[in-house]
């Protein structure tokens, strides 16, 4: 189970214990969320417009929003 808690442009993703993985923020203007660990390290991008996730280097890992999977595939 995901929780997400909102704050104007920032989302707090906890896991079932409620334990912080992260955060998702959204960068409106120029289309793009930015997910970041626990301790602020970028583990992923979203642009929305080419609907493409990728990682922290740079590679694409999928055509959907998989923030949430990178932040919980770095425990």
């Amino acid at each position: 189970m995901i929780q997400l808690q909102h704050e104007h442009t920032r989302e707090v993703v906890r896991d079932a214990r409620g334990v912080t993985m992260g955060v998702i923020e959204r960068q409106q203007f120029v289309g793009r969320l930015i997910a970041r660990d626990a301790r602020g390290i970028v583990v992923g991008v979203y642009d929305e417009r080419s609907r493409t996730t990728r990682d922290a280097h740079g590679r694409i890992v999928g055509r959907t929003n998989l923030l949430p999977a990178l932040l919980f595939q770095r425990r």
